[in-house]
């Protein structure tokens, strides 16, 4: 049983996706942070008119 405990913390086969996905919801959260900080709403960044 430690064995296999061992062989599966040594194993980092689904480590990259894990960190594509990381650096991605990074990358969102300070676009939208520079976003909003520059002035901007979801509906000027797209192009759409907001619905009231």
């Amino acid at each position: 049983m430690f064995t296999a405990i061992q062989s599966f913390i040594r194993d980092e086969a689904g480590i990259a996706p894990i960190e594509y996905g990381l650096i991605t919801a990074i990358v969102v959260v300070l676009a939208t942070a520079a976003a909003s900080a520059a002035g901007y709403n979801i509906h000027d960044l797209l192009g759409t008119a907001p619905q009231n």
